[in-house]
């Protein structure tokens, strides 16, 4: 069958049959996969989201970078305290009874935010002291 010898007809009738192969190709799909969903006991494809959680919202807060109020509570105190003591300097357990701070968060205080002031050294174990 060559298509330089085809009548405009013939050429006709196969484009009919071509796109009448091509919707019964999608309504095989779609048939089979309704069927495989069956045979495994799960659902047909369903449309929409998936039930659950809903999505996260971004948090509205403060912007990046700025300190919360925790900061500021600990670091005045802690810089008086850390002054009055002198070069000797303080133990973390008696800064935590000082100021009523759990120990930890003193620690915490101590390797982020007091590391990044200078004068703030560490003379012994969990004992620091400032020196200006």
């Amino acid at each position: 069958m060559a298509l330089h010898n085809l009548t405009s007809a013939q050429i006709a009738q196969l484009i009919r049959l071509i796109k009448k192969k091509e919707s019964l190709e999608a309504q095989l799909h779609r048939v089979t996969g309704l069927l495989t969903s069956l045979e495994g006991g799960t659902s047909p494809v369903r449309r929409g989201r998936k039930p659950g959680r809903p999505p996260k919202i971004a948090p509205v807060g403060r912007p990046p970078g700025t300190t919360g109020k925790r900061g500021r509570r600990l670091k005045l105190p802690l810089l008086k305290a850390l002054k009055k003591a002198g070069p000797t300097g303080i133990t973390v357990k008696e800064l935590s009874a000082k100021l009523k701070v759990k120990p930890n968060n003193i620690f915490s205080w101590f390797y982020t935010t007091g590391r990044k002031i200078k004068g703030i050294t560490k003379v012994g174990e969990a004992k620091y002291a400032f020196s200006e």
